[in-house]
Parts: C-alpha cells; sequence; structure tokens
C-alpha cells in the first residue's frame, strides 16, 4: 500500500530562498538612495511654493489699488540686495521649513521683474538635487 506524502523537498526550499536572496539583493540599492530622492522632491516642493507665494504677493500688490484692506497682504519688492531667505520666510506662511535653505540675494530695483532663489536641503544631502524660485519684483 502506498503512503501519500505531502511538502517540500529540501532542495526546492533551498531553491526558494536563492531566488528571494537574489531578488533582496536586486532590490535592496534602490530602496538605499531614497533619502537623495526624498531631499530633492522637498526642494521642489519648497520652490515651488517659494514661486506661489511671490506669484500672489505680486498679485496682492497689483490689485492694492482697489480694497484698501488689499495692501496690508503685499510685500514690497522694490529694493536691490533683497535676501532670498528674508523674502521667502515673509511670504511662506509659516516660514520657511527646517530641512531646506534657501539662499541667494534678488536685485528688484530700476527695471528688474524678477530673480532667483536657490533651495538646498539642510543638511546637505549627497545626490540631491538643488531647485530654483522665482521671487517676482513688485512696483
Amino acid at each position: 500500500m502506498k503512503t501519500l506524502q505531502k511538502g517540500f523537498t529540501l532542495v526546492e526550499l533551498v531553491v526558494v530562498i536563492v531566488i528571494l536572496g537574489i531578488l533582496a539583493a536586486t532590490a535592496l540599492p534602490k530602496f538605499v538612495d531614497l533619502r537623495s530622492d526624498a531631499a530633492t522632491a522637498a526642494n521642489a516642493g519648497v520652490a515651488g511654493a517659494i514661486n506661489s507665494a511671490s506669484s500672489i504677493n505680486y498679485a496682492a500688490c497689483a490689485a492694492g489699488n482697489f480694497p484698501a484692506a488689499n495692501t496690508a497682504k503685499c510685500q514690497v519688492l522694490t529694493t536691490a540686495a533683497l535676501s532670498c531667505a528674508t523674502v521667502a520666510g515673509n511670504l511662506l506662511q509659516g516660514g520657511v521649513p527646517s530641512t531646506v535653505t534657501v539662499s541667494g540675494t534678488v536685485d528688484c530695483s530700476g527695471t528688474n521683474i524678477s530673480g532667483t532663489c536657490t533651495v538646498a536641503a539642510n543638511p546637505a544631502v549627497t545626490g540631491a538635487t538643488n531647485a530654483t524660485a522665482t521671487l517676482l519684483c513688485t512696483r
């Protein structure tokens, strides 16, 4: 009389473990480098927030002639050597996040209509890409 045996052999189990090991070894480098990707995304997000805040500020200054209340919402940017960090801190509600550093100066004197600022990870992350934000000058 034959008995039915169920289960896996030792060879089958070893083959499965080897395949899982190979998959883990090829997938691990992708997960190790996520810090630089996250820092790059954070830089781009803050740069986008600065761009939006600058556009809203420009619109509030341009519309300031209509209701008098709008002039309180306008940060006038008409001088030379404006610190990007200071202007961005004033434009963003809650200020600039501590995970990034905004650097550079903007010259809003004369006929200049905008300037660029650099947004970088704080502390610096190897492999992270800096982002560029544009500040619009007001008149």
